[in-house]
């Protein structure tokens, strides 16, 4: 009967050193994997926020600051008054009277478009003429215009770039 009572004990003592080492590991995973989980979720965070960021290319740095100048300061307007044409598809039945404002920093580029305003108001005309009704009404229409507008004088003109286009005035009849 001895016999049996130490074999009922071991399997007793069997499971609780089990569960002592099962503890033991648990515990040993926790102080180990724990802080080195942590230490890998901040280095991960650190290399993603570091280097996942989009950069600018030096060129377009540069292009950006020569055709924007300082945002704050108010640069100098050139208008072109009465620019007036007939769009597209409204066979002369419809027209539309233009004011046009090019925005610049640099002085040397007033001298220029002086110069050079028989073409840049060609451009100017070949531009509104070839839109259509549709094409040129509208918020996001304007918006595509200013830009074309800009891209087209950019090519023109040499000694500088313009910052931006306004229309003040823009009246179909």
């Amino acid at each position: 009967m001895a016999k049996k009572k130490n074999e009922e004990a071991a399997p007793e003592e069997n499971q609780e050193q089990e569960k002592k080492q099962g503890s033991n590991t648990m515990k040993m995973i926790l102080m180990i994997g724990l802080p080195i989980m942590v230490v890998q979720a901040g280095l991960a965070w650190f290399l993603i926020s570091s280097f996942a960021q989009p950069t600018k290319a030096v060129g377009e740095e540069k292009q950006e600051t020569e055709t924007e100048g300082d945002p704050g300061k108010p640069g100098i307007l050139f208008e072109f008054k009465d620019v007036i044409i007939n769009p597209a598809g409204t066979a002369g039945s419809r027209f539309l009277n233009a004011t046009i404002v090019l925005e610049f920093t640099k002085s040397e580029l007033q001298a220029e478009i002086s110069e050079k305003s028989v073409q840049v108001r060609d451009a100017l005309v070949n531009i509104l003429v070839s839109k259509t009704i549709l094409e040129l009404d509208g918020a996001q229409g304007r918006a595509n215009i200013k830009q074309e507008i800009k891209e087209i004088c950019n090519s023109i003109l040499k000694k500088g770039k313009i910052r931006a286009v306004y229309l003040p005035s823009f009246i179909f009849q």
